[in-house]
């Protein structure tokens, strides 16, 4: 795609480009940190496709769902797009992505599109497709076993009330943080996360469908009880104050506390549990590494976590249709996904059921069959963007004494109904 004047006002924005600018063919855009080997694929794809040249753009997660927006709004942006898995509708009703239902008919991605998984999120309300599930994850809780038998713990937690006992007692017997989890209130924050896995494991859900009707599933009670529940770690001091200030699960102060081992529990998905893994064998070689992976605490209704991944989308405003067509055919094949991009896992069903996850990491393979999709969270009117910043600054403004645990829920769940309506 031919641009003239979006460098500059992507630069901005850190998105940078690992070829020269305006003499590709393509451009993909990638979001998160294998930018190396997504080159080394791309260079696979054009020795496969001789001629073509495929420009590599990056851009942090935190930035890339409004700039890609704000780029398709005015004609421009990258021919391929990475996105998250609840993207598709919002941006194929913005027309921001092109339909791809002719594609799949006419020359049709490998193993057949009913092998993909959470393929409803890409089919935005007109019927038509707007990207291909290319990975897909879910978080899962990781200990370190040596810190809790230092903290005398010999049972995983299978509660939240368990889980914040443990987390305490690491820190009373040890001096080392607990569950360290972050509780900033920024773009992307993590507590949306963790605030719904409470919430779902619990029974109660921000919106639920009523028929062919979106309505809140959760009262004002439900949502300061999450609150409270988070906010004990940080008052307690398992949980550092510092954390205050952390919005990211992948943030080095919690990967360096979990592979040094001061700290006892985290949340990732899983490739920070493979990041935490692979620095611990680089640091202590031939040591066996004191990790254990399990579903996080379940309520009434068990442990439950959101079906995530990422997909891939085409610029609506693409020159080259046909040609980003064979790259996202290409970038979704099995053998290029375990080549390159082996942190994640393949959002299709048969190479999904294929995967040794090995004793390490079971703990992934066994919250995957109890992971969830956002359902009615990306059904209804209400936009997940927006519910998501808005539960991080009702948390935030809580945490810090802002406002009451209950005037925070009134007022999340007062915009969420408003979204509703």
């Amino acid at each position: 795609m031919r641009r003239s004047i979006w460098i500059s006002t992507l630069a901005a924005l850190a998105v940078t480009a690992a070829t020269g600018a305006g003499a590709a063919d393509l451009t993909f855009r990638f979001n998160d940190s294998e930018a190396d080997a997504m080159r080394a694929a791309l260079d696979d794809f054009e020795a496969e496709n001789p001629g073509v040249e495929v420009e590599l753009q990056t851009i942090a997660w935190t930035e890339s769902r409004q700039q890609f927006l704000r780029e398709a709004a005015v004609g421009e942006g990258p021919d391929v797009v990475h996105i998250a898995f609840v993207w598709p509708r919002d941006m194929g009703a913005a027309g921001a992505l092109l339909p791809i239902n002719d594609f799949l008919e006419s020359d049709p991605i490998q193993n057949g599109w009913d092998d993909f998984i959470a393929t409803e999120l890409a089919v935005g309300a007109d019927g038509q497709i707007y990207g291909v599930p290319w990975t897909t994850d879910t978080w899962a809780m990781i200990y370190r076993t040596d810190v809790l038998e230092e903290a005398g713990i010999d049972e995983i937690p299978t509660t939240w009330d368990a889980l914040r006992d443990a987390s305490r007692k690491i820190h009373e017997k040890t001096g080392k943080v607990g569950f360290g989890f972050p509780a900033g209130s920024g773009s992307q924050n993590t507590i949306w996360f963790l605030a719904n896995y409470y919430w779902w494991s619990n029974g109660h859900g921000l919106v639920v469908a009523d028929g062919d009707d979106f309505t809140t599933g959760i009262t004002v009670d439900e949502i300061a009880g999450a609150m409270e529940y988070y906010d004990s770690y940080l008052k307690e001091g398992h949980n550092p104050e510092s954390m205050l200030g952390v919005t990211e699960w992948f943030d080095p102060a919690i990967l360096e506390g979990m592979i040094s081992g001061e700290q006892g529990i985290a949340i990732v998905p899983p490739q920070q549990a493979k990041e935490i893994l692979a620095a611990f064998e680089e640091r202590n070689p031939g040591v066996e590494p004191p990790f254990v992976t399990t579903t996080t605490p379940g309520g009434e209704a068990g442990p439950k976590t959101h079906l995530g991944g990422r997909m891939l989308g085409i610029n609506a405003n693409t020159e080259n249709p046909e040609l980003a067509w064979k790259l996202v055919e290409f970038m979704t094949r099995v053998d290029v996904l375990s080549k390159y991009y082996g942190n994640q896992f393949p959002a299709q069903k048969t190479p999904l059921g294929e995967i040794d996850f090995g004793p390490t990491l079971a703990g992934f393979a066994e919250q995957l069959t109890l992971a969830r999709s956002w359902g009615a969270y990306s059904d209804g009117p209400a936009q997940i963007g927006t519910m998501w910043n808005d539960t991080g600054r009702a948390f935030g403004s809580a945490f810090i004494g802002e406002r009451t645990y209950q005037e925070a829920a009134e007022q999340l769940l007062e915009s969420v109904e408003e979204q509703l309506e």
